[in-house]
């Protein structure tokens, strides 16, 4: 019952006053300066020093720009550096 648990993680993370991102799995993408963090990734499609493709399950992120290097990759999560100049998300993933 897969709608059964969810609402229970709901009703528990708005009991605890906890952000709903942080009790379901919830893609996040994260910019700071050059610094790029993807949660919740299910896979990364494509990497090239201008850009990075991700498969975030419902969607897929498109992140484009110059020096992109991958500092981190593992199962939920991609941190990467370079100098983000456009991002957009797409349809479903994969």
């Amino acid at each position: 019952m897969p709608g059964w648990t969810s609402s229970i993680k709901r009703r528990a993370g708005e009991m605890l006053r906890l952000p709903p991102d942080a009790v379901e799995s919830v893609a996040r993408v994260t910019l700071v300066g050059d610094h790029l963090i993807i949660e919740g990734a299910k896979a990364l499609l494509e990497i090239s020093s201008q850009r990075i493709v991700c498969d975030l399950g419902d969607r897929v992120v498109h992140i484009e720009g110059d020096a992109f290097v991958i500092k981190l990759v593992t199962d939920r999560e991609i941190h990467a550096v370079g100098r983000v100049r456009h991002l957009s998300f797409g349809g479903g993933g994969v």
